[in-house]
């Protein structure tokens, strides 16, 4: 299964508020995050993340931020300290269990990932993008009841959300459920909400392409 690069989320009172952060450590961290969203540069969303680190280990959010940087650069292990650290921080911090679950699973470690997946489940996640995360963890560690009931979450909250549409469709699929999967992704490609080269280059999605209600969208 394709994952994609999912961005973090910082709900609430502003990290700076919440720990003191100096303005030029907040100045570093702002930085960081904007070149790791951009895609710009990790390198230099690492290095300026470190420095903040480096004078404020305790820092929740740098260190959310750090593991979604590592897992960007293909590095889990290193992903899963930081978010673990981050756990221990803050136990209530749904997203920083999210990040102990997909760290975990990526660095196969499905005895840490899977008791992650249900306290992140068990907190209050603001975006619906963290419940595609969250079914996203739960296919990888074969947990499909659990995947569709997030997947669901996550559709119910914006039917015509792509991430959404794309990952209820493949827990139907990986849940030999063909004809939901076929009805929901019909939708989809038909609002244009799917592109139907993503379906093709999806190892689990393209499995229907075939189907007769939405075979046509695969011709050319």
């Amino acid at each position: 299964m394709v994952f994609f690069c999912l961005l973090l989320a910082f709900c609430g009172p502003t990290a700076e508020a919440q720990i003191g952060r100096p303005p030029r450590l907040n100045v570093q961290f702002h930085r960081a995050e904007t070149a790791w969203r951009s895609g710009s540069s990790l390198l230099e969303a690492k290095a300026r993340i470190d420095r903040v680190l480096k004078e404020l280990p305790d820092d929740i959010e740098a260190r959310k931020l750090r593991a979604g940087i590592f897992l960007s650069m293909k590095r889990p292990a290193d992903a899963l300290m930081d978010a673990l650290s981050a756990a221990e921080l803050d136990s209530t911090d749904g997203e920083a269990h999210l990040l102990v679950c997909e760290a975990g699973v990526r660095s196969h470690q499905n005895s840490t990932a899977l008791p992650a997946l249900y306290v992140a489940a068990d907190h209050h996640l603001e975006r619906r993008d963290y419940h595609v995360r969250l079914s996203r963890c739960a296919v990888a560690l074969d947990r499909l009841d659990e995947a569709e009931a997030y997947a669901r979450i996550a559709f119910a909250g914006d039917e015509e959300d792509p991430r959404a549409i794309a990952q209820l469709a493949r827990v139907f699929v990986l849940s030999d459920q063909d004809e939901s999967a076929v009805t929901i992704l019909e939708k989809g490609l038909r609002l244009r909400l799917i592109d139907p080269k993503a379906v093709q280059k999806d190892s689990v999605l393209r499995q229907i392409a075939a189907y007769p209600a939405i075979s046509d969208w695969f011709r050319n």
